[in-house]
């Protein structure tokens, strides 16, 4: 599978993705139609419009690009960083329970930048804060939206 193949094919994938998530907001009750089911449509519409608009980039390669995008694809150039992060994905899901999701995130955010190559303690330390401040400001205050506890404190 040549790299420019496989990008048309996610991007077909999400296409068709956008267009079934556009579609479903339809059975979504009455008295959501003009909050939830409108957010969810917009998203769709921005998701369709970005795939379509990379799918006509793509189509218009350069020849050099062209030629560099026949080259077989490298699923995962580095194995151990790709297997390291999968494992961690699947530490930090299975964290929330115990830790909450702002301890597990303050946990996963750092470790997954050593693992991914990152060694600036500073760059490290701003990013993971100025996410989870971010996430706390926006969906915790702002939205209202209940992130998981933690219960391991009772």
């Amino acid at each position: 599978m040549t790299k420019r193949f496989a990008e048309l094919l996610l991007l077909g994938g999400f296409l068709v993705l956008a267009v079934l998530l556009h579609n479903s907001t339809a059975a979504y009750p009455k008295f959501v139609q003009g909050s939830t089911a409108a957010y969810v449509r917009f998203l769709a519409i921005c998701l369709g419009i970005l795939c379509m608009a990379e799918l006509f980039f793509t189509s218009k390669a350069k020849n050099k690009e062209q030629k560099k995008q026949k080259a077989p694809l490298n699923m995962a150039e580095a194995p151990r960083r790709f297997w390291g992060l999968c494992i961690l994905l699947f530490l930090y899901a299975a964290s929330f329970e115990l830790l909450g999701f702002y301890l597990a995130s303050a946990i996963f955010l750092p470790v997954a930048m050593l693992l991914l190559g990152a060694r600036k303690p500073v760059t490290i330390s701003l990013t993971t804060v100025g996410i989870l401040l971010f996430v706390y400001l926006v969906f915790g205050k702002l939205l209202g939206v209940f992130l998981p506890t933690s219960s391991l404190f009772g």
